[in-house]
């Protein structure tokens, strides 16, 4: 996405899913929302269902029985939304969080996209391709370019488009953050470690309107991948011309064939979205004008929301839930997200915690469910796994809420100060006096509470100092790049359904952050899952990758998992609920705004 590593916004997270589909990315997204949505609202959905979908609340379903698709539109069709922070970029083949995410996926055109099917389910809808066919073995992909689609320019969209775009992100110079996700292509890898040239990496295209992807190994999610931003379209001859500022804030470098332009971007304040009058599908896109402000901290959200300045938002405060409730102008959906917030420890040389005696003892000490309920109004939930119990493998079960190996971990250390003292020795350190950097993104009242919370529970249990800070999302990521923290406290949301869409991110050949941390069983085991077809191994193998990464090592500690409750105005219509979804605004328009 999603990468979908989200920061710990609980204002982004509130904001998720009100439509349902982007994220991450995460952000890194912690925002993400669905496609319908900006990505900051996505992360408001349950999957509950069989087919991996949410569950929405009796609220939302007495909602859909008496909206019916010949609601009559609004004359002005416009959407005031938010994001949760500015992006780091629109570069789709350099950009890792949900916020640029939410932007790609509306301005840009994806081979497919996901959309809610009549049960809610997912459901693979053409897009960029008109169709596409798999080969009798699974290794190949070839899929019909749709011809007539433009650039913003007038530029012909074509096939050379998306395949340009799946080279440039397996190049290593470009440094893609989901180079990971090339590798199931043939040679990716090798590629991407620069053993071999882009030009056998096994993507071809036969004429202007014929991509074919020949993969590694057969892969059973592969053609989720196809949807995440490493895929869409991208402009070679900008790409040349204006090298690092292709997809800067500047709206002349950011191409557009989606069905949205961007009309004006204010950095740190507001983009506005307008209409694509030359997308392909533009007959059937309602929304003339899309208003997304910046926007993070929770009572500024719910004032604008209550005010009418938004239309729809994530709501964490059970306070505000109910005033909002109350007036009968809403429609609720509460749902349990693929998301997780997480620890990420810093294994580079200097971090005062890279040493696994030392991330076990911390891990070993905090406890989640006393800040959900002190900072988050008990609205998060705890996690004790890095994949939510919402996301399947295989369209099977992988984690069950309140399970996992940091409930392991944490029931089976019995003294951590005394193994913390043992690591801080070991890294050659003063146990009594080692301070301990805790950094997050969250800059909200909450994210405040949370952080020091955390801070107390451990300085009192290892006697140790913690420094904890939270700074704005671009600083933070600069930090993390520069390796000057000890501890980042970041997030995930699914960019689709499958456990290795987080377990990837740690993955030491592609790792999404430069923490350092490696282990040679945890990438033997995720590299065996990607060739590994049968669903009941592949959980075995991935079940057993998560517990090295949080048990064994505790390079990774879960915090908490997404609990959405959106509110959307009862004049939007056409949102999708399912979390997986990608169709973004396109999908959404009003009804009865004035009314």
């Amino acid at each position: 996405m999603s990468k979908k590593f989200l920061a710990v916004l609980i204002a982004a997270i509130l904001a998720l899913s009100v439509l349902a589909g982007c994220g991450k990315d995460t952000g890194k997204e912690s925002d993400k929302t669905t496609d319908t949505e900006t990505t900051d609202q996505k992360d408001d959905q349950k999957d509950d269902q069989k087919d991996d979908q949410k569950e929405t609340t009796d609220d939302k379903a007495d909602a859909d029985k008496t909206e019916t698709a010949d609601a009559e539109a609004d004359e002005d069709q416009f959407i005031n939304t938010f994001i949760g922070s500015w992006p780091n970029t629109f570069d789709p083949a350099t950009g890792d969080d949900m916020y640029g995410n939410g932007v790609l996926i509306n301005t840009l055109e994806p081979l497919i996209r996901v959309d809610e099917d009549e049960n809610g389910g997912s459901v693979y809808v053409p897009a960029g391709a008109e169709s596409w066919e798999v080969s009798a073995d699974g290794l190949e992909y070839t899929f019909h370019i749709r011809q007539g689609m433009k650039w913003s320019d007038g530029k012909d969209l074509n096939a050379q488009d998306y395949a340009y775009a799946i080279r440039r992100s397996a190049t290593p110079e470009t440094a893609c953050p989901f180079a990971n996700l090339v590798y199931l292509v043939k040679n990716g890898e090798a590629v991407n470690k620069g053993e071999k040239p882009v030009e056998e990496l096994g993507v071809e295209t036969p004429d202007d309107y014929t991509l074919k992807v020949t993969l590694e190994n057969e892969c059973p999610y592969y053609l989720d991948t196809v949807t995440q931003r490493v895929y869409f379209p991208q402009r070679q001859d900008m790409v040349e011309a204006l090298g690092d500022q292709y997809g800067s804030s500047e709206v002349e470098n950011i191409p557009v064939c989606g069905p949205f332009k961007i009309a004006d971007m204010t950095i740190n304040n507001e983009i506005v979205y307008e209409k694509n009058e030359d997308f392909w599908n533009a007959a059937n896109v309602k929304l003339q004008k899309v208003n997304a402000q910046i926007l993070n901290d929770p009572n500024t959200i719910n004032n604008a929301l209550l005010t009418g300045e938004l239309d729809f938002a994530g709501v964490g405060d059970p306070k505000w839930q109910a005033q909002l409730a109350e007036t009968g102008e809403y429609t609720r959906v509460t749902n349990l997200n693929p998301w997780t917030g997480y620890w990420l420890m810093n294994f580079n040389e200097g971090s005062n915690v890279a040493n696994t005696k030392i991330t076990r003892a911390i891990a070993a000490v905090i406890d989640r469910e006393q800040i959900i309920e002190t900072a988050w109004n008990g609205n998060p939930v705890a996690a004790y796994a890095f994949v939510p119990p919402t996301v399947r493998v295989q369209g099977e079960e992988f984690n069950k809420e309140g399970e996992g190996p940091a409930l392991d971990l944490k029931n089976e250390i019995k003294d951590p100060k005394a193994l913390f003292e043992e690591g801080c020795k070991e890294l050659g350190k003063d146990p009594a006096t080692v301070t301990i950097r805790l950094m997050g993104s969250d800059i909200s009242n909450e994210g405040r509470i949370a952080i020091e919370g955390f801070q107390q529970q451990v300085e009192k249990a290892l006697g140790c100092k913690v420094e904890a800070s939270n700074h704005e999302w671009n600083d933070f990521t600069n930090r993390l790049k520069a390796n000057d923290y000890d501890i980042a406290w970041l997030a995930w949301g699914a960019d689709f359904n499958d456990p290795s869409n987080f377990l990837e991110t740690n993955y030491s050949k592609t790792r999404a952050y430069p923490t350092a941390w490696t282990n040679e069983k945890f990438d033997k085991l995720l590299e065996e899952a990607r060739v590994t077809l049968d669903a009941k191994k592949r959980g075995e193998l991935l079940h057993e990758a998560e517990r090295v990464l949080i048990y064994e090592d505790a390079a990774l500690v879960p915090i908490n998992h997404a609990v959405s409750n959106v509110f959307r105005r009862n004049y939007v219509k056409g949102a999708r609920n399912n979390y997986f979804a990608t169709m973004g605004f396109q999908v959404l328009y009003t009804a009865g705004r004035d009314k």
